[in-house]
């Protein structure tokens, strides 16, 4: 059985709460934690500082259009990129298991935006890891991210072709929103961060018991950004800039419904695989992408509150770093323990959407 022996997580230091965003568009704390449950979120801290001085701005918009422009007082290199996080929490996890990264056989790595438009993260990380010949699988499943590398890694692992595989979901992507009215709907939701889990093969009835992964690409419209994708030509220009097509787009009703949607179904698909009922699981640790949904598929499968492990108020939504991010957190505080059974869920871009049960 392929067992997870370690978690890290890595999030910046700079906190941004809910009154800073306030000043920066037309929106409240009470009107975001009605609406997404999130009262702060970390981002990295070159958007810190550009929010500062975005709330001083007289013309806000004025203001975020020249940034997009020029950078931050003129600057445009980054003071953390999303391999920064990846490492940190891949450090992290690895010193939990007892391990090293050249004990390590494969990387197994999501993250929505990378640090380059080529290589992926998950070749930038294998690098910063000192590592110059281990196979790096890179993935772009936003929010479903690590769910999708937990599954592509214990597959590998039955089939016999590695022993030990570093899962990991970093996302750094406050860096693309618009921070004024325009982009509301979802800079008041994301956030950066990164997760990671170490996967190894050993004797036993604990590990992952089972994954189940879907993908319906005829909606993926409502969840997407061009950025500098080829859906343009050229892929950057000004002309997509000054269109606004550089800014990430949500149908958020359809992602609601969708979501809610999914999450149950694939839950009970999970369940019903391993012979085992809802009181059976001991945690489950959903994707922290809105407390509405959170809260409506919780009701909706009749899920006692106690059982869900959400920390999106302190976090807002980390995308694929969201749930080894909650695991982590889960297992530091003592909330899953040996023998449990824990479901993880998630539901994102694409639309993707899956589950994963283990037996701790």
């Amino acid at each position: 059985m392929n067992r997870i022996v370690g978690t890290g997580m890595a999030v910046p230091p700079c906190v941004v709460d809910n009154h800073l965003l306030s000043r920066c568009m037309n929106t409240s704390d009470a009107w975001i934690v009605q609406r997404t449950g999130i009262r702060e979120r970390r981002v990295s801290p070159d958007t810190y500082r550009m929010l500062q001085r975005l709330a001083e701005a007289p013309d806000k918009a004025a203001f975020m259009k020249s940034v997009l422009a020029d950078g931050l007082d003129g600057k445009i290199d980054s003071s953390m990129t999303v391999s920064d996080l990846a490492l940190q929490a891949s450090e992290r996890a690895l010193e939990n298991a007892g391990l090293t990264a050249a004990d390590v056989d494969c990387l197994v790595v999501s993250s929505t935006v990378p640090d380059f438009a080529y290589p992926h993260p998950g070749c930038v990380l294998a690098g910063r890891l000192a590592l110059t010949a281990t196979p790096a699988i890179c993935l772009q499943q936003g929010c479903a991210g690590f769910l999708y590398g937990l599954a592509v890694a214990d597959q590998m692992m039955r089939g016999g072709m590695y022993r030990q595989v570093l899962v990991v979901g970093a996302e750094l992507l406050s860096t693309i929103f618009d921070y004024t009215d325009a982009g509301r709907d979802m800079a008041v939701l994301f956030a950066d961060g990164a997760g990671a889990a170490v996967l190894r093969n050993e004797p036993g009835p604990r590990g992952v018991l089972s994954s189940h992964l879907h993908t319906d690409g005829t909606t993926y419209e409502s969840l997407a950004g061009e950025l500098w994708g080829t859906s343009t030509y050229p892929p950057v220009s000004k002309r997509k800039f000054d269109e606004d097509r550089m800014r990430p787009r949500m149908n958020g009703r359809q992602v609601f419904v969708q979501a809610v949607r999914h999450f149950k179904e694939v839950v009970g698909e999970c369940l019903a695989a391993n012979g085992v009922g809802l009181g059976d699981v001991n945690r489950f640790i959903f994707h922290q992408a809105n407390m509405r949904i959170i809260e409506a598929v919780g009701e909706g499968l009749r899920i006692p509150s106690d059982r869900l492990y959400n920390n999106i108020e302190r976090y807002g939504n980390t995308a694929a770093a969201s749930v080894p991010i909650a695991l982590h957190e889960a297992r530091e505080a003592g909330l899953v323990k040996d023998g449990d059974l824990v479901l993880l869920a998630a539901f994102g871009t694409g639309f993707s959407w899956g589950a994963t049960l283990i037996r701790w």
